[in-house]
C-alpha cells in the first residue's frame, strides 16, 4: 500500500452515515479547514493482491476526476495496524437520487420533468468528462455546434460501471462545504441544485477508445445486455444504465423488473419496456429510448445525447444559474467587506479622537507647568494642535479600502 496526503488525526468524526460489506462511511470534519467531508473506510486485510490493486486503481481514478458534477476526492490515508484504507471525499448534504425517488413514490407524485432534464444534463456532463477525458466547453448559445472530441492515445477513459440512483448525489443549490441544510427542496423550485456522480469503486480505466473491458460487477437492474452476456463493453454501457436511471425517475420503478435473476436477464436482453407515464413529454421518452438500445451500434453516445436541443437548453440554463449564484456570492462578499471597512473606519476615528484628547491634555499640562515657573502663556498656540507628527507612529492603521476579493 502507499501513503496518502492526509492524516486521520486531522479529522473529527461526527457520525456514521452508511455501512456495507467493504466497511463503513462516516461524516467527518477536517479540523484545519473546518470542511465537512465523507470518509470511506475500507478494510483491506482480507483482500487478495488483485483486490488491493483495484483499490489502488480507484484512488488513482478519483484523484484525476475533477469536475463540478463528480463527487470531489480530497485525499487518502491508511491505518496499517488496523488494515483500513481511508478515502476522504466531498460531503453531499442533500442525500442521493434513490431517496428522492422514494420520497416521490411515497407521496404518489411524479417528479417534475424540468428536474429530470436538469439531472440528466448534469450526469451527461459528468460522463463526458469520464468518457472523453476532458471537460465540455460552455455554450454561448443553444445553437452552438459542438466539436466532436478527439480521443488520443494518452486519453484516460473511465467507465463508471455502476450507474444507479444510489450513486447519484444531490448537493442542494450550491457547493456548501459547511455540511448544513435540510432535506432536498427541488420540488419547490424545479431545480435539482448541484448533481454529482459518485462511488467509482467499480470504475474501469481504459487507455483509449478502441479497448473494451471484459470483467464486471454491478447492480443487476441497471446492467446492459452486453454485460449480462459477458461480452466486451465500452462507455456505452454507462449510457444504458443512465437510461434506466432516468426511466426510473419518470416511472418511479426500474424499466426491467423480475423475481429471479434469469427472468431479469431475459427481459434486459429483449430490451422491451413500457412507456413512461403520459405526464411526460415525447421528447423525454425519445431520449430514454435512444439510451436503452440492446444493440450498442444504435445506442446514443454521451456526445450525441448532448446534441439534443432540450439538453442544450438545460445546459444553458445551468450556466446562467451558476453565473447568478456566483454574482450572489460576490454580492455577499462585498457586503461583508463593507461591514468590515465600516468597523475599521469607526475604530480609526475613535482612536484619532482619543489621541486628540490626549494631545490637548498634555499640552495644557505643559502650559500650566510653564506658567507656574513664572512664564505666562495665554492659551495653547493653534499650531500645536495641528502639529501631530509626533503621534503618527501611534496612530491605528487606516482601513484597507483596496480590498482583495476572490472574484475579478
Amino acid at each position: 500500500m502507499f501513503k496518502g496526503q492526509g492524516s486521520s488525526s486531522e479529522y473529527e468524526v461526527l457520525e456514521e452515515i452508511g455501512r456495507g460489506s467493504f466497511g463503513c462511511v462516516r461524516k467527518v470534519v477536517h479540523i484545519p479547514t473546518r470542511t465537512v467531508m465523507v470518509r470511506k473506510e475500507i478494510k483491506y486485510g482480507h483482500m487478495n493482491q488483485k483486490e488491493r490493486q483495484q483499490l489502488i486503481a480507484e484512488c488513482k481514478i478519483l484523484s484525476h476526476l475533477q469536475h463540478d458534477n463528480i463527487v470531489r476526492f480530497y485525499s487518502w490515508d491508511f491505518n496499517e495496524q488496523m488494515q483500513i484504507l481511508y478515502l476522504y471525499m466531498e460531503y453531499c448534504s442533500q442525500g442521493d437520487l434513490q431517496n428522492l425517488i422514494a420520497t416521490y413514490k411515497s407521496e404518489r407524485k411524479y417528479i417534475p420533468e424540468q428536474i429530470i432534464w436538469n439531472i440528466l444534463t448534469q450526469l451527461l456532463l459528468a460522463l463526458y468528462r469520464c468518457h472523453y477525458g476532458e471537460d465540455l466547453q460552455p455554450l454561448n448559445t443553444i445553437y452552438d455546434r459542438m466539436k466532436k472530441p478527439t480521443i488520443k492515445k494518452d486519453t484516460n477513459i473511465v467507465i463508471h460501471r455502476d450507474m444507479k440512483p444510489g450513486n447519484v448525489f444531490l448537493n442542494g443549490e450550491s457547493n456548501d462545504s459547511s455540511g448544513g441544510g435540510n432535506s432536498w427542496d427541488g420540488k419547490k423550485n424545479d431545480s435539482a441544485g448541484v448533481v454529482k456522480l459518485g462511488d467509482f469503486g467499480l470504475a474501469k480505466s481504459l487507455g483509449n477508445s478502441v479497448q473494451f473491458a471484459t470483467t464486471y460487477v454491478g447492480t443487476p437492474y441497471y446492467m446492459s445486455p452486453e454485460v449480462l452476456l459477458d461480452q466486451p463493453y465500452s462507455p456505452l454501457s454507462d449510457i444504458w444504465s443512465l437510461g434506466c436511471v432516468i426511466y426510473e425517475m419518470c416511472s418511479l420503478r426500474p424499466p426491467f423488473q423480475a423475481k429471479t435473476y434469469i427472468d431479469l436477464q431475459n427481459k434486459i436482453k429483449s430490451g422491451k419496456f413500457e412507456n413512461i407515464p403520459d405526464y411526460y413529454s415525447d421528447g423525454l421518452m425519445s431520449i430514454i429510448k435512444s439510451m436503452i438500445q440492446v444493440d450498442m451500434r444504435n445506442r446514443a453516445s454521451t456526445f450525441e445525447l448532448l446534441q439534443d436541443v432540450q439538453i442544450r437548453t438545460s445546459r444553458k440554463a445551468l450556466q446562467l444559474e451558476r453565473f447568478e449564484n456566483n454574482l450572489l456570492d460576490y454580492e455577499r462578499e462585498l457586503v461583508n467587506i463593507e461591514k468590515i471597512l465600516e468597523k475599521q473606519a469607526a475604530d480609526y476615528e475613535r482612536a484619532i479622537g482619543q489621541l486628540r484628547e490626549q494631545f490637548v491634555v498634555a499640552v495644557e499640562e505643559r502650559a500650566r507647568e510653564v506658567a507656574q515657573n513664572g512664564k505666562k502663556i495665554g492659551k495653547v498656540p493653534e499650531e500645536l494642535y495641528k502639529n501631530r507628527y509626533y503621534y503618527r507612529d501611534t496612530l491605528p492603521q487606516k482601513p484597507a479600502y483596496h480590498w482583495q476579493t476572490k472574484y475579478r
